[in-house]
């Protein structure tokens, strides 16, 4: 599979964005706010106007996104006769856009089809705009949906955007608390991919180059305890940290991610925790799961020892950044383990975990 193309660089949009776009008319879909207070609606918008492209902004994609929402914006650029999607925004908008782009070229598609793997998908073309450091979703071909009260993933070719724009000034409109949520996802991709059994030298590669910028980035800039929004970050560490996410982003698409993720989808739907602190908040786990074994030992010290620190401390500062304080009763542990059971994820690090493990997990936590 191709590698999305990467524009790096303040004011990329409208340096490079005109002379690549597939089309006359084009569907926009983002967030309900962000993406205009980003600036980088402005510069789409204007840099396809610059080209005579026409445009229309579908802007209800949610956190989360629910595949309605996704088949609703299929509709609006089906209508609209759009071309190709320009998404915009954090992963939810980028997510969301590209189940938006199977529906629009695929109206009778069914919902759990769009899941099915042995499916045959097209999709309009997808350019990607990221206003945060996090999923690298704007690098892979993946893309996770709520589907019936769950959160749902589905990888295809067809939904890879063949260009994404990395400008480190979309960044400064966020404030300390969503920067650190969305680099420590970024950090829990690169980590979990280069602890996969599915990894390969390129994955691992982006994994550990990407791993030690997100580190960096989490723990040389005093995050905890500051409320200071992103704007007090300089443009090169924003430019490195979305290198870092679009690198994770590349890794997982080869190797998927570890239980960190199946566990904490609990915590954002049912408690509305940010996706990456959902995930951060079970990292200390995810080490010393590993560490018991002697291949997850080798890996996790091996991560470590080339981002700079220890297995130890990861283990102690991701949960720290993420800051997830919870009691649980016994019944949402309960459902908890249930909507991650048989996850894929238990499987993909070499500490293979099961529903007792789960449980023990939330209980040793939240319990």
């Amino acid at each position: 599979m191709k590698n999305t193309e990467l524009i790096r660089g303040a004011e990329c949009v409208m340096r490079s964005l005109p002379g690549m776009i597939p089309g006359k008319r084009c569907l926009i879909v983002t967030g309900k706010t962000s993406a205009s207070k980003s600036g980088a609606l402005y510069d789409v918008t204007e840099a396809l106007k610059s080209m005579g492209c026409a445009f229309i902004v579908y802007n209800g994609m949610t956190e989360n996104p629910p595949v309605d929402a996704c088949r609703e914006a299929g509709k609006t650029g089906r209508d609209y006769g759009a071309e190709f999607v320009i998404a915009i925004g954090g992963g939810s908008p980028i997510d969301g856009a590209k189940a938006a782009s199977v529906f629009a070229v695929n109206p009778e598609m069914t919902d759990s089809e769009l899941f099915d793997p042995d499916t045959p998908k097209t999709a309009l073309p997808i350019i990607a705009v990221p206003i945060t450091a996090g999923t690298g979703s704007e690098a892979n071909a993946s893309a996770v949906i709520t589907y019936a009260g769950k959160k749902k993933s589905f990888t295809d070719p067809a939904v890879l955007p063949y260009a994404a724009f990395l400008d480190p000034r979309y960044l400064s409109t966020l404030n300390s608390k969503y920067t650190v949520s969305t680099a420590t996802d970024a950090f829990c991709h690169c980590f979990e991919s280069y602890m996969s059994p599915k990894s390969t030298p390129e994955s691992e590669k982006d994994a550990l180059l990407g791993g030690r910028i997100m580190w960096r980035a989490l723990t040389e800039n005093d995050f905890i305890g500051n409320d200071r929004d992103a704007a007090g970050l300089s443009q090169e560490t924003r430019a490195a940290m979305l290198d870092g996410a679009a690198l994770g982003g590349r890794a997982i698409m080869t190797t998927g991610t570890g239980f960190t993720h199946p566990l904490g989808y609990y915590l954002t739907l049912r408690f509305g925790i940010p996706h990456g602190f959902a995930c951060g908040a079970f990292t200390g786990e995810y080490v010393r799961y590993n560490l018991k074994t002697p291949e997850g030992r080798e890996r996790v010290t091996a991560f470590a020892d080339f981002i700079g620190t220890a297995p130890e401390i990861i283990a102690e500062v991701i949960p720290a950044l993420s800051d997830v304080n919870l009691v649980m009763s016994e019944n949402e542990i309960s459902d908890a383990v249930k909507m991650a059971s048989g996850a894929k994820n238990y499987k993909n690090s070499p500490a293979v975990i099961d529903d007792s493990d789960a449980e023990a997990i939330f209980r040793t936590l939240f319990g």
